[in-house]
């Protein structure tokens, strides 16, 4: 729900790339393969695991060239703002926190642009819609690379750190999520939950959600 920018966009979206067919190619081996990817994204195989395993370089773009590229892509990813506004404007009553099955290079990414309080001024200023500009806008992230499980899979193993952390219970916790299955297992967990997609539901909605759960609280 946060973002549909896949791994390795600038290479992908530009089709001169030297790397798109080959990268192209390995990439769908790779999502073909349900254990390898589940690996990735549970943190049994890092990032330069994968890059190894896909096999695209050159003496050009040497396997780390590709890291980096992941690296800067997922920086730069294209995230859904007006969610985003929506999100934001309740976190001042609710802690507001990102939970992503996703691989290594993101959380360590998020993280690090996370914790710059004050951007740099030599840098060029982040696309305003990308994951760079609005990544101090969450108070944390869980991700499955840290957690060792995919959301769906065990919810109480994917959130129960966190919420154990903050001092709060699944009952506190409100799950907004486009996927059936991670809302089902939340709710299993103990959680409220509301599935929320980009394409089929209105903004006002999840607005109104929020504020009628938070009410509740």
């Amino acid at each position: 729900m946060l973002s549909r920018s896949p791994y390795w966009s600038s290479i992908l979206g530009e089709p001169k790339h030297p790397l798109n067919r080959p990268l192209r190619s390995a990439l769908s081996t790779l999502y073909s393969d349900p254990v390898l990817f589940h690996d990735w994204l549970t943190g049994r195989r890092t990032s330069a695991d994968v890059v190894k395993l896909l096999g695209v370089e050159t003496p050009r773009y040497p396997a780390e060239t590709l890291l980096r590229y992941l690296e800067r892509d997922c920086a730069r990813m294209t995230v859904n703002v007006d969610v985003l506004r929506v999100l934001r404007s309740v976190r001042d009553r609710a802690f507001v926190v990102v939970a992503s099955d996703n691989v290594d290079v993101f959380a360590q990414t998020f993280r690090r642009l996370a914790a710059r309080r004050r951007p740099d001024p030599l840098a060029a200023a982040p696309a305003p819609d990308s994951l760079a500009a609005w990544s101090t806008s969450f108070d944390d992230l869980v991700c499955s690379a840290e957690t060792g499980v995919v959301k769906a899979s065990d919810a109480r193993a994917f959130f129960g750190r966190y919420l154990w952390s903050t001092g709060l219970r699944f009952s506190d916790a409100l799950l907004v999520d486009d996927r059936t299955d991670n809302c089902a297992a939340f709710r299993e967990a103990g959680g409220a939950t509301l599935r929320w997609t980009m394409h089929a539901d209105r903004l006002d909605v999840l607005a109104g959600s929020l504020e009628a759960w938070l009410e509740m609280g």
